[in-house]
C-alpha cells in the first residue's frame, strides 16, 4: 500500500480484526493497535512510497513488523516531542508498550519490529510460527 496518512485507519481496523480472530482482547489488544498506528503513522509521515505491515503470533508473542519501501519522502529520525506536543512521542510510546523494539535500515528499505507477549483470550490453533501479513 502506499504510505498515505488517509490509509492508517483501514491498517487498523484490520489489524483489530486479525488480532481479535487470534483472541487478542482487552489491554493487549489496545497496546497493539496503538503501536500499529503510531508505526504506520510513522512511516506514513516521514517514510517511504510503500508501506507494509505484518503481524505474526507464536505462542504469546506476537510481532508487529512495519517496512516502508522504495524512495525515501523524508529522512527518519528520532522524534523529539514538539512544543505543542503533537509530534515526536510515537517511537517513545511504542518501546514503552512492547518488551522489544528495533529498526532495521538497508539501502530502499527500513522495517521496525515491535514484540510483545500477549495473553490470547482463545486458544490459539493455528500451526507454530505461522503469521499474517496485512493485505492493504
Amino acid at each position: 500500500m502506499l504510505a498515505d496518512a488517509c490509509r492508517i485507519r483501514e491498517v487498523r481496523h484490520f489489524a483489530s480484526a486479525v488480532l481479535a480472530q487470534w483472541g487478542v482482547v482487552g489491554d493487549d489488544l489496545d497496546s497493539c493497535l496503538l503501536i500499529v498506528g503510531e508505526l504506520a503513522g510513522n512511516s506514513a509521515q516521514h517514510g517511504r512510497a510503500d508501506l507494509t505491515v505484518a503481524l505474526s503470533l507464536r505462542g504469546r508473542c506476537l510481532h508487529i513488523d512495519v517496512t516502508d519501501h522504495g524512495a525515501a519522502v523524508e529522512p527518519h529520525t528520532a522524534g523529539t516531542p514538539s512544543a505543542a506536543g503533537e509530534h515526536g512521542r510515537g517511537l517513545a510510546i511504542v518501546q514503552a508498550l512492547s518488551d522489544r523494539c528495533e529498526t532495521q535500515q538497508q539501502p530502499s528499505v527500513w522495517r521496525t519490529r515491535a514484540s510483545l507477549r500477549v495473553t490470547p483470550a482463545v486458544r490459539d490453533r493455528r500451526p507454530a510460527g505461522s503469521g499474517l501479513p496485512i493485505p492493504v
